[in-house]
């Protein structure tokens, strides 16, 4: 093994070491795993009953959100004066930065410590930073990754946030709406739904990143998420929402008045 190998080899044991990885726990799996070609095949969107018993809620711009509609969800914008009575969503999708508002931050995460799911979708390297701050975890930035032909390697690490999904190594075949460059971010304490590498530039960081908190979750989505025109949006990227909303239990909160 040569010298860059060597340390590319150190980087990712360190990675695995904080970030458990199914099937991945070393090394020499990684390089495996990196060199099994791309699965290719189609993606189930199918919207289910399950979708649709989830009281799903935005918090920032809405451009998904008649997109979701379209798709028979139960959608509207966050009601942050709800959330304060006791009447949390089960997911809140957010494309805000924190501080938008005065107490967002709290605000969001007393909905999560509740048993909200909260996930971003966009500034999501804002609230890495400002989350693994109030953890008293480590944000160092964002990793960029290219194509896999150029090096990109994705490993995902949540049998269920990829349902419908082809089995084996995900790549731009089954996730085009990543587009050529896909992101991760450099964080501590969090747990890796789906990790990224660039073999090239010898880098490997969380492009979807988890923190339990309370009865719920906050799941960061890399920035990879901002897709362009959602009307042309995939099934791979409605698959992803669709398996985010269903991600975690149901709320067991006060009912909405």
């Amino acid at each position: 093994m040569d010298k860059n190998a060597d340390v590319f080899a150190k980087t990712v044991n360190e990675f695995l070491a904080t970030h458990q990885v199914a099937g991945i726990e070393d090394y020499a799996a990684f390089a495996r795993y990196a060199a099994e070609v791309p699965v290719k095949g189609t993606v189930s969107a199918e919207v289910t009953p399950a979708h649709k018993a989830r009281k799903v809620r935005f918090w920032g711009a809405l451009e998904h959100l008649p997109l979701m509609k379209a798709w028979g969800l139960d959608v509207a914008e966050f009601d942050p004066d709800a959330a304060a009575r006791g009447c949390v969503p089960d997911v809140i999708f957010c494309h805000l930065m924190p501080g938008y508002s005065q107490g967002d931050v709290d605000q969001i995460l007393g909905a999560v410590r509740r048993g909200t799911h909260f996930v971003t979708l966009q500034c999501t390297d804002r609230w890495s930073e400002v989350l693994a701050k109030r953890f008293g975890c480590n944000y160092d930035g964002v990793l960029t990754v290219p194509s896999d032909a150029e090096g990109g390697v994705f490993f995902a690490n949540c049998p269920k946030l990829f349902e419908g999904f082809p089995k084996g190594r995900l790549g731009a075949d089954v996730l085009p709406f990543m587009g050529r460059n896909r992101h991760g971010m450099y964080l501590t304490g969090d747990r890796c739904l789906l990790g990224v590498a660039d073999t090239k530039k010898r880098r490997i960081a969380t492009s979807i990143a988890q923190y339990a908190y309370g009865k719920g979750a906050i799941t960061l989505v890399g920035p990879c998420a901002q897709a362009g025109n959602l009307q042309c949006t995939g099934a791979d990227y409605k698959r992803l929402l669709l398996n985010l909303i269903t991600l975690l239990p149901p709320v067991c909160g006060a009912a909405c008045r």
